[in-house]
């Protein structure tokens, strides 16, 4: 098979990573990749795996001249599959795809647009819009989980056109000993500035909006007022940069949380397993998720986990997760105090249920059959 990946983004990010672990799936079982995305971080791993990249921004909602290239481009190297990936790439990539006369055309956007932070004027006809395109150019539109499948059906799309996927996580990038483990704790708390005997929340994720961080360092804010203050030292440490980096290191200031809340800023991917190993405990305080994919890394890490009870977080975690109410600092901060009240002193906690979860349910293995699968299956619904 000739698949050609549309993205409008080439910078770290989970739906990014998405990509880079198809992209590799594909390579190993033998089929030709190719990839539209812009220049960045991304695009270079793209490469080094062995996909033909070519560095291609879409400018406008729908953009002519990305559309003619493309359209070019998928003629030129015979495409069987186009799988284009968030709203603006969907669009432009399925309009390619129509006009080019390319057999298969998958859609993916990874988070709903009904639960966007953005304006309800702008989502609804953003909705409107994006199911209307999807359900006249798409051969199938992925939902990572049976919530975003309701949620996609709730929005307009087609239920025949909806196949549910789940994400993976190549796990070994996190097989590490408990003596590696120590050392990276070691290196990052030494790196900080962090006492030696301090529990640890941890976070990692892109600081955006939807990520919740200012909730989850308020939440933090009103732990530390607990009776628990004065018998240990204690940290939030948040690994990520973005757009709400500035603001949020402002938010500190106005707490007066300065060393005890550390703000990494962007780091390399190879540093993320460095981060998992110094934390006693992680927290996912997002607003909205497609899927999630540092929870499963930090349940394969085995670190005890609290999550806003979003579904689609609910059907991740399960029974190894506690869970908060969403958007809600004072449940977050108790939810805290009962996580620390039940580790305690006694040092780090790792879940085997945790760990074996995430290999049962999100192998690597399982997430490139299911894709190989629907690619073929397409492929013979449309000779």
């Amino acid at each position: 098979m000739k698949i050609l990946y549309v993205l409008n983004s080439g910078k770290y990010g989970g739906m990014e990573w998405h990509v880079y672990d198809l992209i590799k799936g594909m390579l190993k079982n033998g089929h030709e990749v190719f990839v539209w995305c812009p220049a960045g971080e991304m695009s270079e791993l793209y490469r080094g795996l062995g996909a033909q990249v070519v560095d291609e921004k879409v400018r406008f909602d729908i953009d002519p001249w990305y559309i003619s290239g493309l359209v070019n481009f998928i003629k030129k190297n015979s495409i069987d599959i186009i799988h284009a990936h968030e709203l603006k790439a969907v669009t432009n990539a399925l309009l390619a795809g129509f006009f080019s006369k390319t057999k298969v055309r998958v859609s993916h956007t990874h988070t709903p647009i009904s639960e966007w932070g953005i304006g309800k004027f702008i989502k609804f006809f953003t909705i409107v819009g994006y199911s209307t395109i999807v359900n006249w150019c798409s051969s199938a539109e992925i939902a990572l989980t049976e919530s975003r499948k309701k949620a996609k059906i709730k929005e307009g799309i087609q239920e025949k056109k909806l196949v549910v996927i789940p994400n993976g996580l190549d796990t070994s990038k996190y097989d590490i000993s408990p003596n590696q483990r120590s050392d990276y704790e070691k290196e990052i708390k030494e790196k900080y500035g962090i006492l030696t005997n301090a529990f640890i929340f941890g976070n990692v994720s892109r600081l955006t909006e939807e990520k919740g961080h200012a909730l989850l360092i308020k939440a933090f804010d009103k732990f530390l007022k607990s009776d628990f203050f004065h018998q240990r030292d204690f940290y939030l440490l948040i690994a990520g940069g973005g757009l709400l980096e500035d603001k949020l290191r402002k938010l500190v200031e106005d707490l007066k949380l300065e060393g005890k809340v550390i703000i990494t800023g962007s780091f390399d991917d190879s540093e993320k397993v460095k981060y998992y190993s110094t934390f006693d405990a992680f927290i996912f305080p997002s607003r909205s998720e497609g899927f999630g994919i540092v929870l499963l890394e930090a349940l394969y890490m085995g670190l005890p986990t609290i999550c806003s009870d979003l579904e689609v977080l609910k059907e991740i975690g399960d029974e190894v997760v506690s869970f908060f109410k969403t958007n809600d600092a004072d449940d977050l901060a108790e939810k805290m105090v009962n996580e620390y009240e039940r580790i305690g002193d006694s040092g780090k906690v790792i879940s085997d249920a945790a760990k074996m979860r995430v290999e049962k349910e999100y192998s690597m293995e399982k997430f490139v059959k299911n894709y190989l699968e629907l690619y073929q299956k397409l492929l013979e619904e449309n000779k």
